[in-house]
Order: structure tokens, then sequence, then C-alpha cells
């Protein structure tokens, strides 16, 4: 028989459920109320909108109708995963632009976080297995040096460096494995360092702790101590700070697909405010807030199930 969860984590996911719930229904009311009230939005009747485009919206958003009536022709339209229609382009739907930039964001951030972690890990159990070496030394300068170097200027400099300078990779797009390398540097480096310095002080805290002690006096090796009972006691913080983490990802790739003209969701954003096509926004708006709310109820749930005294607060 399949064992059946804890009651405390089951009542975790229950709760988390109806959180989740009501936030996207929280969520979905703003961003109606933002394409409501903003000018020059598809509820403007002075709008100078190509027929075709207003002939759509009228029959999608009932126009004509009350409040009530077009958002629940709205949340309706949401279901059927009609998020409506550019007012740029009369021809592409907001779920059609989403899909054409999915694919390329989706493989620049899930790269970037591998790289993050994989690194990220690496340089912590570097500076924690020779904390007195030249790694050990030299692990906070260069740190604390990743940390403060911005995509704004780490990408430029990576561009003029190995595209420009040496001529050594693509400068632009995700055509080919090379071209993901100065995308995927640019996007990492920065929250890889912070991962690592929060993750060399947790493993600095368990080597002095007593179960440790233990693990070194029963003969097991510092690597095999450090990798099997340090490491694994010392993921909470790694788990809690995972959240803010891929925001911080998430949010960086619109700033890192303008520099190197991927064209991703990040990149249709950014052309769309130019161009006030104020249904890609919201809508893009709107694909981004379900993603990080259902990855914070995600990451939530997680550190509950390592964790049981975390499920008796709220």
């Amino acid at each position: 028989m399949s064992e059946r969860p804890a009651p405390g984590l089951l009542s975790a996911v229950l709760s988390k459920i109806t959180e989740v719930a009501t936030t996207l229904a929280g969520l979905v009311a703003l961003i109606f109320l933002l394409l409501r009230a903003l000018p020059g939005g598809p509820f403007d009747e002075e709008s100078p909108l190509h027929p075709a485009v207003r002939e759509r919206l009228q029959g999608s958003w009932d126009l004509q109708g009350h409040l009530f009536g077009q958002f629940f022709s709205y949340v309706g339209g949401l279901f059927r995963g009609d998020l409506g229609w550019s007012l740029v382009d009369a021809q592409r739907s907001v779920a059609s632009v989403i899909a054409a930039g999915f694919r390329q964001t989706i493989w620049l951030n899930s790269l970037s976080l591998v790289f993050i972690f994989a690194l990220g890990f690496f340089m912590a159990l570097m500076a924690a297995r020779r904390p007195h070496g030249w790694w050990g030394s030299s692990f906070e300068t260069v740190s604390l040096a990743m940390v403060s170097l911005p995509s704004l200027f780490l990408g430029p400099l990576l561009v003029w460096l190995f595209a420009f300078h040496w001529d050594l990779l693509p400068a632009a797009f995700l055509d080919t494995p090379a071209h993901f390398v100065l995308p995927v540097l640019t996007l990492s480096l920065r929250p890889a360092a912070s991962l690592a310095r929060l993750l060399a002080v947790s493993l600095r805290e368990a080597e002095a702790t007593d179960y440790m002690r233990t693990a070194r006096a029963k003969g097991l090796s510092a690597w095999h101590a450090l990798t099997k009972h340090a490491l694994r006691n010392s993921l909470m913080p790694v788990l809690g700070y995972a959240g803010p983490l891929i925001f911080d990802v998430l949010s960086g790739s619109f700033l890192v697909e303008v520099l190197f003209s991927v064209p991703g969701l990040g990149m249709a954003f950014v052309d769309a405010m130019g161009g006030r096509d104020y249904p890609v926004i919201l809508g893009l708006t709107l694909f981004y807030g379900v993603c990080l709310v259902l990855i914070s109820a995600g990451i939530d749930l997680l550190m509950k199930a390592a964790d049981p005294r975390l499920r008796e607060m709220p």
C-alpha cells in the first residue's frame, strides 16, 4: 500500500491550493481593471483601432455590455486561452505572441537556472572544503565581485570581450548552442555568486555542529562528511532563496533578451510597451504573474515537506 501524506502536509497542500486560487482570482481582477482603465486600450472608444481588431474586441469582450458582463467575458476568454488580440498587428492574438516567445525564454531561463545552481554549489563546496587554501581565501573577493556586477554592465562587457575583441562567440539570437553562452553567463553570474555566498555561510555553520564532529570521529572523510551530512542540512536556506532567485532570473531575462536580440517574452513585452499594445502588455503580465504565483507555491510546499515545523506556520 502506498503511504498517505502526513496530515500536516495534506493540510498545508489544501491551504496552499486555496491561497493560490485566491491570489490568481485577485490577479485576474487586477489585470481586467488595468485593461479597463488604461487610455488607448481596447475600452477606449476614441482609440484608432484596426476594424478587424475592433470587431474581435466587440465579440470577445462585450464592449457594449456592463462592467460585470465585460469581466465575465474576460474570465471566460481566459478559460478558453483567449487573452485578446494585439492592437498593433490585427492578425495576431496575445496567446500567439506568448506562444511564439515562450520557447526562447524557457530555454534561456532553464539553462541559466541549471548553471546558477551548478556554479553556486561548486563554489560553496570548494570554499567549505578548502577554507584555508587559495580558493577559500579568494572566494569572498571573487563572489563579491560577481555580486557587484549588474547585467547592464556585465552583458556589454562580455559582448565586447568574447564577440568583438576575441571573436569567439556570437552576440545575438539563440540559434546554436554557442549563442546561449553569453546570455546565460550574463543572466547567471550574479545570482550564482549570491547563492554560493548563502550556501557557504550555511556550510560553515554546519561544520561546527555536533553531528559533523561525530561524523569525522567515525572516520568519514572530510569530503564525504561535507557532501552527505553538512550539505543535506544546509539546503533549507537554499530552498528559501530559490523563490527570489527564480523571480530575479525571470525579471532579469527581459534586459538580457533585449541586449542579445532574443525573440522571447521579454523582447515581446518591451516591443509592446514601445507600441502601447495594452492587450499584449497585460496578457504577458498575467502570464508571468501566474507563473510566479505557482512557482512560489511549489517552493513553499517543498520547504514544508522538508521541514515539518514549517507546516504549523501560516
